[in-house]
């Protein structure tokens, strides 16, 4: 008999697992939209879906329950799922950081943000605590020097839903996984709001560029220039030179380039927004 899964999450999850020919019974997404929504929605004609729904409605979860799950599997649902549904099955989550470190949200951010230079991702039991439950397969990849969270994001999303569906393909065939506890300090990643995203320049040039390249490209790290609102998408720590003597937060330009004085050197400003204008660093050292 078929296993059915009852899927929580983002399309790449869901194309991943219905490549590995395994049975959706229902699919609920957190958002509309996201990567590959256009290519999954033909695929699930004749599979129930629901759009963001109240998971604390029992009438939503009879609905779930009439389904007949024999697996949950949530791959970067948005929501924290509620015992009631939890219940239905048992449960299977991926979630992109080097657990225990970085539970919660945005964890690719606050890596790079950290200066980690690797990260893992985690395909765990699904628990009522948030990524709280044990690892089945962990696997590590590097993060770029240069890396932005956006990109890591984006490049550990797609591999995630790939080990995920992996996992539960290997589940579906009657295989053993041994659950490992996690183990280490536990660290949070929570979503910081946009307006908590202003750059600090007394802080030493290598924390302000970690900060920017954790928050670009949405919703972008900021500052103020003028009298404008300056997003700086990327830049790159640079010595201070003659310009050391600069109060923090000084912009200048130095061959060309606009610079910003940090802390300890500078930043200089290779990409940025001014109001809806996207612009590099020469561009904008013109208008300075």
């Amino acid at each position: 008999m078929r296993m059915n899964i009852l899927y929580f999450g983002d399309p790449q999850g869901a194309i991943e697992l219905l490549k590995r020919n395994l049975n959706l019974c229902g699919v609920v997404h957190g958002r509309k939209g996201g990567p590959g929504w256009m290519k999954l929605l033909p695929q699930l004609k004749n599979t129930p879906r629901f759009l963001e729904p109240n998971l604390k409605d029992p009438g939503v979860v009879a609905k779930l329950a009439a389904l007949r799950p024999d697996m949950i599997v949530s791959g970067f649902y948005p929501h924290r799922i509620p015992k009631a549904v939890l219940d239905l099955a048992p449960g299977l989550n991926v979630h992109p950081s080097d657990l225990p470190r970085w539970r919660g949200p945005d964890p690719c951010s606050w890596a790079i943000r950290a200066g980690d230079r690797e990260t893992a991702i985690c395909v765990q039991k699904l628990a009522e605590g948030l990524d709280e439950g044990d690892v089945y397969l962990r696997e590590k990849l590097e993060i770029g020097e240069r890396e932005t969270g956006g990109h890591l994001a984006e490049r550990m999303e797609k591999r995630a839903a790939e080990l995920l569906a992996e996992v539960v393909d290997h589940m579906a065939r009657g295989e053993h996984f041994e659950a490992q506890p996690q183990q280490g300090e536990v660290t949070w990643a929570k979503m910081l709001d946009p307006e908590a995203l202003e750059i600090d320049w007394t802080k030493p040039a290598d924390e302000v560029d970690a900060w920017i390249r954790a928050a670009s490209p949405d919703p972008g790290a900021f500052t103020g220039i003028g009298d404008e609102l300056l997003v700086v998408l990327l830049g790159l720590p640079i010595e201070g030179g003659v310009f050391q003597q600069l109060q923090p937060g000084t912009s200048f330009i130095i061959d060309g380039e606009a610079c910003i004085r940090c802390g300890e050197g500078a930043l200089r400003l290779d990409r940025v927004r001014l109001g809806r204008r996207n612009m590099t660093g020469r561009e904008l050292a013109r208008l300075l």
